[in-house]
């Protein structure tokens, strides 16, 4: 299979090379994962912002925010599964509030009121598109199961392929389940990147170039009932990523072999 060969070269390059590319990595899912929700900051402002917190000038200062938060919210989750802590629902809200820290607020509605940066359930009707999400009532029980489901199944899982799928089909149950009023894109490809993380696979991410692709593939999933539609969706995501970083780590190694300079920004 082409992805596993690719993986495989990919892996035997970091191996041979001292950059830390899993900063820059996570620099990269901060940048992509926020343009999916319509931040404005381009990858070098990111960068900056998070690497040496220079904040962007002329840009809202919510997405600057977001960017921070996100970064702190990714750590979090790389941190559980060095760590192989099991899930749970306070983990989730955790997550949630952590995403949502600085951007989130308390909303009211006629079932009560709850706070999106404390990383409180909705009381209300969501919707993205066209589609309208489960009733928020259906929401605690939903997601205690695919807590249990991710607990009871990530030890098991073994090999690139199907490690993979469990954490692409994790990031579809939770961002259609969407259990919280803002954040759940986000909170949910971080669940994804946390499955991967627990295995020590690269993580993914979904590009901002691609997000019109993204959300067909999601729609496409739950029209036809067909998980296999997202896991190829995701599977060309990681193709594209590993593909990327092959070429930066091999144009880096020819520069330092050759004594040429060479800048790195993911």
């Amino acid at each position: 299979m082409k992805l596993l060969k690719i993986k495989e070269k990919y892996f035997s390059l970091i191996e041979a090379d001292d950059f830390d590319y899993p900063k820059f990595n996570q620099f990269a899912i901060v940048h992509h994962s926020n343009s999916i929700e319509g931040s404005t900051l381009t990858k070098e402002e990111t960068y900056l912002l998070l690497e040496e917190h220079l904040t962007p000038k002329n840009k809202p200062l919510e997405h600057t925010l977001m960017a921070v938060d996100h970064l702190a919210a990714l750590k979090f989750v790389v941190t559980l599964a060095e760590e192989k802590t099991p899930l749970t629902i306070e983990i989730i809200k955790e997550l949630s509030a952590l995403v949502m820290k600085t951007t989130g607020s308390e909303i009211s509605s006629m079932a009560g009121n709850f706070d999106s940066s404390k990383g409180d359930f909705r009381k209300v009707t969501v919707r993205a598109g066209t589609t309208t999400f489960m009733d928020y009532k259906k929401v605690p029980e939903r997601v205690s199961e695919l807590v249990d489901y991710i607990n009871k199944t990530i030890a098991k899982s073994e090999d690139f392929i199907e490690i993979n799928n469990l954490a692409f089909d994790v990031h579809f149950q939770l961002v259609s389940i969407h259990p919280f009023a803002d954040g759940n894109g986000r909170i949910s490809r971080l669940l994804m990147n946390y499955i991967q993380q627990y295995h020590k696979l690269p993580l993914s991410v979904v590009y901002k170039e691609d997000k019109q692709d993204y959300f067909n593939a999601l729609q496409e999933t739950r029209k036809k009932e067909d998980i296999i539609i997202f896991r190829k969706f995701m599977f060309t995501q990681t193709e594209k990523f590993l593909t990327e970083q092959i070429e930066e780590l091999t144009k880096k190694q020819t520069s330092k072999k050759t004594g040429k300079g060479f800048s790195f920004l993911f």
